[in-house]
């Protein structure tokens, strides 16, 4: 099925589900004949009057897209898609991220594409990640740093890259890409995925300077972090933001504050039900501070 037919397709399920005829959800944006032939797939529609159709019909445009396109993926989409099915849950298939790493840099060779060749590159860098010992050559990290602030504007694709290069990156780029979500919030918090994709990159950063412990420049996050919207928004990021500031305190010397905050934490998470978050937020305040406080359901249960 082309494109055209798909979209036209949709937009005649759509009208025959509210009951609309040709002439209703045509209004004054087109004609009745001209819909018509639409929905057959006959005519082609400025994006501009589909939308106003859509409008109309009270459909978003993320309904259309998600019914037209339905499982329509870019090529970057479905490599990242087979990249995250090949380490998940600890699968760490070493065998089908190298076979990605070789599918992507094909592709480069044929398109030269710079997309191709950061794929590749990223998925060298969850190879070298589960190794845990190799290291990522810093022609590509600079190629795919200089790629990234080639950028006018950052969108899903840029965001996912980030994730898999940030513990490769050196400390002043994490900065960079700080400041970067941070002064253009408003543009990731219209769409709930680059939101939380954001909002998730800017803890992994305060978490790798509280590791290499930048006292300062954590100082200075927690204070940008705390009014950030995307935070603010989810109840999983605020509190995986206070487990973060509780390894600080610990680590900059308020241990009693560190653990107190540590502690409200697990609480709150324990009252949610949320006892496995818990543990994995255990386990990364042991990596931040080398301080081991094993969470356990049974620290809250009263006799």
């Amino acid at each position: 099925m082309t494109v055209a037919l798909s979209f036209g397709a949709t937009f005649k399920a759509f009208r025959l589900e509210q009951n609309l005829s040709l002439s209703q959800a045509a209004g004054d944006i087109v004609g009745k004949s001209f819909l018509s032939k639409f929905e057959r797939g006959q005519s082609a529609i400025s994006a501009e009057k589909l939308w106003a159709l859509l409008q109309r019909m009270n459909i978003t445009v993320s309904e259309f897209q998600y019914r037209a396109l339905r499982y329509t993926r870019t090529t970057s989409e479905a490599f990242f898609a087979q990249l995250r099915e090949a380490v998940a849950n600890n699968r760490q298939n070493i065998a089908a991220v190298d076979k990605l790493i070789s599918q992507a840099e094909i592709r480069f060779n044929q398109t030269r594409l710079p997309t191709d060749r950061v794929n590749a590159i990223a998925a060298r860098a969850i190879k070298y990640t589960i190794l845990n010992g190799q290291k990522l050559p810093q022609d590509q990290i600079d190629y795919v740093a200089d790629y990234l602030f080639r950028a006018e504007e950052w969108r899903s694709y840029h965001l996912q890259v980030i994730s898999y290069m940030l513990i490769y990156l050196a400390d002043a780029t994490r900065r960079q890409i700080a400041q970067t979500l941070i002064t253009q919030a408003s543009k990731f918090q219209a769409i709930a995925g680059n939101r939380e994709q954001a909002t998730e990159i800017l803890l992994n950063i305060l978490a790798l300077m509280i590791r290499d412990r930048h006292f300062q420049e954590v100082t200075e996050m927690l204070g940008l972090l705390a009014k950030n919207s995307g935070i603010q928004a989810s109840l999983t990021s605020s509190i995986a933001f206070y487990a973060l500031k509780s390894a600080y305190w610990f680590v900059s010397g308020e241990e009693a504050r560190g653990r107190s905050e540590l502690q409200w934490v697990f609480q709150t998470l324990h009252h949610l039900g949320e006892d496995e978050y818990a543990q994995a937020l255990s386990h990364q305040w042991y990596q931040l501070t080398r301080q081991r406080i094993d969470y356990s359901p049974d620290m809250f249960d009263q006799d």
